[in-house]
């Protein structure tokens, strides 16, 4: 068995199909490509293998257990979700799409800027990773015991703990949900909150339960898949995401493969239900939000326009005076 620098107690662990054991690596000093995608809530460590590399972070704090998992796959990797034991979680996918397959569960897309409550057996699971492609994946485990506290607010976790005691998987929904700017907000908070820092004993278990019960209030108030095809709910989601990343790049090209669907399909798909073509739709968020930091906030021109995807400002300028007939410094800031 590997040998994580992390508590013991039981959380996911990603068993690389076709990969021994005595062929991976454990590695804490990490190597400079990787650490953009480090966050300072905890200690980051890189199994480096042959067919994949997997960056975790993971720490436990007031009964939940705070995963944060990058996967670089080098080839076509098949890896095998496993927990020793039932595992109860609430996962969102912060980048890139996983097809997945639970024992007893059945087959999921897991899609960017998409969540869900998961229950997951001890027994054996799959997912799929292709090679090239960059995956983030957040999720929070819960104890039995706090399930238990939770099933007396909601049905959807009498659902959980159900299956739990069965020591069976589930999906909690059909499909998953779609995550909204207070998601991202909460989670960035959460994964930003240094391990040093004196209040996040305090800090983080307060966001992680506003992050829960927001999104048990969203899914059993508004789940998108009773009322969308599978196009629907992946353009609806897609939309959702670039509004919510926009610092990221969002070429067609990138948004393809963070969906696994190809270019001519994201671009006639898109336009078909939002009649705007994508890229037209994306320099009009990046500018329009632009537009909406400078009236309501007190960042520097240079900080806003990388937050919205320009990192030279002389050409967000440049854009936003086409946009809008003058350049961004004639704003009135409110």
């Amino acid at each position: 068995m590997l040998s994580y620098p992390f508590s013991t107690k039981p959380h996911m662990r990603f068993i690389i199909k076709g990969i021994p054991e005595t062929e991976i690596t454990i590695i804490t000093e990490i190597p400079s490509q990787y650490r953009s995608y480090i966050y300072p809530y905890a200690q980051a460590v890189l199994e480096e293998s042959t067919s994949i590399n997997i960056l975790h972070q993971v720490m436990q704090i007031n009964g939940f257990t705070v995963c944060n998992h990058v996967f670089f796959p080098k080839k076509d990797t098949l890896i095998a979700p496993h927990s020793p034991e039932p595992l109860s979680a609430l996962h969102f996918t912060m980048k890139g799409s996983i097809r997945c397959e639970l024992a007893d569960a059945g087959s999921l897309w897991l899609r960017a800027g998409q969540f869900g409550f998961f229950q997951v057996s001890n027994a054996s699971h799959k997912a799929w990773l292709e090679k090239g492609g960059v995956y983030e994946s957040f999720h929070i485990d819960f104890s039995r015991e706090q399930l238990f506290t939770l099933s007396a607010y909601s049905d959807l976790m009498k659902k959980l703990l159900d299956k739990s005691d069965k020591n069976q998987s589930t999906y909690l929904t059909s499909s998953t949900g779609i995550m909204t700017s207070k998601f991202y907000e909460l989670i960035n908070e959460i994964r930003r909150t240094p391990s040093s820092d004196k209040m996040r004993e305090i800090e983080m278990p307060a966001n992680i339960s506003l992050l829960l019960a927001l999104t048990l209030k969203d899914t059993e108030e508004s789940s998108p898949s009773s009322s969308m095809n599978d196009d629907a709910l992946l353009f609806t989601t897609i939309h959702a995401y670039i509004l919510n990343n926009l610092s990221r790049e969002l070429g067609n090209q990138e948004i393809a493969r963070d969906y696994n669907i190809s270019v001519s399909k994201l671009k006639t798909g898109y336009k078909k239900i939002y009649a705007e073509s994508l890229q037209s739709f994306v320099k009009r968020a990046r500018l329009e939000t632009a537009r909406e930091l400078i009236l309501t906030t007190n960042l520097s021109m240079h900080k806003i326009s990388e937050m919205v995807g320009y990192g030279d400002y002389g050409n967000f300028s440049r854009r936003y005076r086409a946009h809008f007939g003058h350049p961004p410094s004639e704003v009135i800031r409110r």
